[in-house]
């Protein structure tokens, strides 16, 4: 399979917002996001795979971390998300896409690349462990819902009317 692998540019845009809304599912990313990786992100790179037709196949998005469990070194190079359009899986886009993100990390000086994916993804823990991830730590994150609570009411004196 033909595929480039580069940098991520603001004509991206769309098909990159529409891979991430596959990724990530509901709710949906905002496209702000993409808008803001642009001005706000020194520290990361979004790499696409464009095929020979130059159609976005996939596209991996990487940062810095000063803390990933497991790691012995700060900072790290972390994969945010990588994800590949189903009819190439199992090409080899995924894996050059992460070659490319460990490479940004060496340049940057880093030792170190960490990533996550659910514990029910076997298709991620699987494609992870093939290139040399291994599992350090499995985790629940919970969260709650707070209610405010009522604004006191004063209690009557008796003196009103």
């Amino acid at each position: 399979m033909e595929l480039t692998i580069r940098p991520v540019r603001p004509g991206d845009a769309e098909p990159w917002h529409r891979m991430r809304c596959a990724l990530y599912g509901e709710p949906a990313p905002e496209r702000a996001e993409i808008d803001a990786w642009f001005r706000d992100r020194p520290d990361g790179i979004c790499l696409v795979a464009e095929d020979a037709r130059g159609a976005l196949v996939g596209f991996c998005e990487a940062g810095t971390r000063s803390y990933a469990e497991g790691c012995l070194s700060t900072p790290v190079g972390y994969v945010e998300g990588i994800w590949t359009e189903p009819d190439v899986r199992r090409h080899g886009v995924a894996a050059r896409l992460l070659e490319a993100a460990e490479a940004w990390a060496r340049s940057r000086g880093l030792v170190e690349m960490a990533s996550d994916c659910t514990p029910d993804n076997a298709a991620s823990l699987g494609f992870h462990r093939d290139r040399g991830f291994q599992e350090v730590e499995h985790i629940v994150c919970l969260r709650k819902t707070l209610v405010p609570e009522a604004p006191a009411h004063p209690q009557p004196s008796g003196t009103e009317r």
